[in-house]
Order: C-alpha cells, then sequence, then structure tokens
C-alpha cells in the first residue's frame, strides 16, 4: 500500500537526496563554526556550568538538602 503512495508521486527520489544535503550543510556548517572559535571562548563555555555566580552563593534555596 504504502510502496503503491510512494510510486504514485512524482520526482520523489529526490526527497532523500534534498534531506542529505540539508543535514551535510548544518553539519559542516556548525563544525566550521566550533572550530574557528576562540580558546578563550571555548574555555569560558566549558567552565561555566562549574561557575557559581555570588548570588547563588548565598542563597539557600539552591543548596541540596
Amino acid at each position: 500500500m504504502y510502496k503503491d503512495v510512494l510510486r504514485s508521486i512524482e520526482d520523489v527520489e529526490i526527497f532523500p537526496v534534498i534531506g542529505i544535503l540539508i543535514f551535510f550543510t548544518f553539519f559542516v556548517a556548525w563544525s566550521v563554526y566550533a572550530f574557528s572559535m576562540k580558546k578563550d571562548d571555548v574555555a569560558e563555555l566549558s567552565s561555566m556550568p562549574l561557575d557559581l555566580d555570588d548570588d547563588t552563593e548565598n542563597n539557600s534555596t539552591n543548596e541540596f538538602k
């Protein structure tokens, strides 16, 4: 049943090619962005989960009990 529906669509074979091209373009763009980042920015972003602001150190609602 599904094969008949897909066979009836004209030029249906182009959709997988378009999907791969979109994925490949997105992947290459993010790879270029990641490798072109400055080392200082990468170090700052990598330490963000470990950093505590002064406001959160004094706030007892963020502490686990």
